[in-house]
C-alpha cells in the first residue's frame, strides 16, 4: 500500500513523506550502521560460553525477558536455551 501511495504521488507530482524512505538509491551508509557493525563484531568475538547458533554470537542475558538474546541478528532463547525466535533455526547448545 506504501508503495501504490508512492508511485501514485510521484505520478500526480505530488509530495509524498515516504518517498525518500523507500527511495531505492537512498544513502545506507548512516552512523547507525556503523554503530551496529562495531556492536555485531564485538559480540562475535567476545568470549562467552552461551552462544547463538545461527552465526555464533555471544548471548546477552534479558532480566526483563527473562531470555538469552542475541545482539547480532536477534534471536532469542529460554533460560535452558530453547529456541523462542529466529533466524536461529534451532536450539543453544551450551552444556
Amino acid at each position: 500500500m506504501v508503495s501504490a501511495g508512492i508511485l501514485t504521488d510521484l505520478i500526480l507530482e505530488k509530495y509524498n513523506p515516504y518517498a525518500e524512505i523507500f527511495n531505492p538509491s537512498r544513502n545506507m551508509l548512516k552512523p547507525q550502521l556503523f554503530i551496529n557493525t562495531g556492536e555485531a563484531v564485538l559480540n562475535l568475538f567476545s568470549f562467552s560460553r552461551k552462544r547463538c547458533p545461527h552465526l555464533g554470537c555471544s548471548l546477552k542475558w534479558n532480566p526483563d525477558e527473562h531470555s538469552w538474546d542475541c545482539p547480532c541478528h536477534g534471536s532469542r532463547f529460554t533460560e535452558h536455551g530453547k529456541l523462542l525466535d529466529n533466524p536461529a533455526n534451532g536450539d543453544a547448545d551450551w552444556k
